[in-house]
């Protein structure tokens, strides 16, 4: 099953988990129930309006839209230094910004199925392995590697599979 992460149009707060279903029309369907308000439009966060529910991806982040063009989320902050400690009753949500592509994911799935790895390391709760990490202006952790790269360890992370994408070269060559 796929899922989304959706937020309302222009802000990078309040998002909800949604399943991805058969239809655009479903999507919408369950993206105005969970968000309390009349979804028409679907946009990636480049701003790319969805008209297939065929173009989602697994855990994208979507803004959903009541009919107004595409309104970036407001970004009050500046890139900052963040140390990955999380606090005591974290829920665990963390925003990833890899090569530009945002992936949103939980501490529990960077952290538990490969322990020694450098993602398992940077948000650890052990206070021992404090990571100073970067945010960028949203607030989403920085990392500089390709995002083409970086999903399939993700959905292995999650999924404990790792699958590649024919048109992506496992040796990491364009």
């Amino acid at each position: 099953m796929m899922r989304l992460n959706i937020f309302l149009n222009g802000s990078d707060k309040g998002g909800q988990v949604i399943a991805v279903g058969q239809t655009l029309s479903d999507v919408l369907e369950a993206a105005s129930q969970k968000l309390n308000v009349t979804a028409k439009i679907l946009y990636t966060a480049k701003g790319g309006q969805v008209d297939d529910v065929n173009l989602l991806r697994d855990d994208e982040v979507i803004y959903v839209s009541q009919g107004e063009d595409f309104i970036p989320p407001a970004n009050n902050t500046k890139d900052q230094t963040y140390l990955s400690q999380p606090r005591e009753n974290d829920v665990g949500w963390i925003t990833l910004n890899v090569g530009g592509k945002l992936f949103a994911t939980t501490r529990n799935t960077l952290t538990t199925k490969e322990s020694d790895s450098m993602l398992s390391r940077m948000f650890s709760r052990d206070r021992a392995q404090l990571w100073n990490s970067t945010l960028d202006k949203n607030g989403a952790f920085l990392i500089d590697r390709s995002p083409v790269y970086f999903e399939p360890i993700l959905n292995y992370l999650r999924h404990g599979r790792l699958v590649i994408d024919k048109s992506i070269s496992p040796q990491g060559n364009f």
